[in-house]
């Protein structure tokens, strides 16, 4: 068992996006990536299905030629090789949940990029 909260120890960075991993085992991966208003993650995919939650703020996802504005406790899941990006229009907290087939590192990859 494993128990944490996606609002400790929040921290904003100024250059980018801050990610955390906050439970990797055999079934998911949950990491939670907090923006600055104006951060952005540019458009990237991944091989396998997310699912991302917004926890506090508002981020406008563009995905398949459209914009779509995101806010608190909106949920949008996507298939595995769909383009997308990430901008945020406040400070704001979102929750990524990856298969347990894809890599913590890969996001880290585009948040750094």
């Amino acid at each position: 068992m494993q128990i944490t909260s996606l609002y400790d120890q929040i921290r904003y960075d100024e250059q980018r996006p801050a990610l955390t991993v906050m439970i990797d085992n055999e079934h998911t991966k949950e990491i939670r990536i907090v923006f600055k208003k104006g951060q952005e993650m540019k458009e990237h995919k991944t091989k396998f299905p997310i699912v991302i939650e917004i926890v506090e703020g508002q981020i406008d996802f563009g995905v398949d030629g459209q914009r779509h504005s995101l806010h608190k406790g909106s949920l949008i899941a996507l298939e595995g090789g769909v383009p997308h990006d990430l901008r945020a229009d406040d400070d704001s907290v979102v929750r990524l949940s990856l298969s347990k087939f894809d890599q913590a590192s890969r996001v880290a990859q585009v948040v750094n990029s």
